[in-house]
């Protein structure tokens, strides 16, 4: 599916189930989050892990590391966490500039990947 990101100005595709199987599973993901967001109001780059056994942490801070479980959907993934919000789920696109996470009610960008790795480089 091709679409119109909430720039306006970039045509992306939404990766599938089996693209997001690939791209997640095992691997950390350091996204670099925009400034203003709840969590993380001075914005920056955040390791996120998905676990091959459907366990999922995000380190936002040295004080602050999200921990709970994710699972794939068609064309999106959905996080429960822990200690943070349930049931958030997010589409992954691919974009002519990379490759960024939507959220996948409000199509609001959460973040672009900077870069990922294999395994848990983090350790957390």
């Amino acid at each position: 599916m091709t679409t119109l990101l909430a720039t306006g100005t970039l045509h992306a595709s939404t990766l599938n189930e089996m693209q997001l199987d690939g791209l997640l599973t095992g691997n950390t993901l350091y996204l670099i989050v925009p400034a203003g967001g709840p969590a993380l109001p001075e914005g920056g780059i955040v390791p996120f892990k998905y676990g091959a056994d459907g366990s999922s942490s995000a380190r936002l801070s040295s004080e602050l590391t999200l921990v709970g479980t994710w699972k794939l959907g068609e064309d999106h993934y959905c996080v429960d966490w822990e200690n943070g919000p349930k049931n958030s789920c997010t589409k992954i696109m691919k974009t002519e500039n990379g490759i960024s996470l939507v959220d996948f009610t409000s199509d609001e960008i959460r973040g672009e990947v900077d870069r990922i790795l294999p395994g848990n480089p983090e350790g957390i």
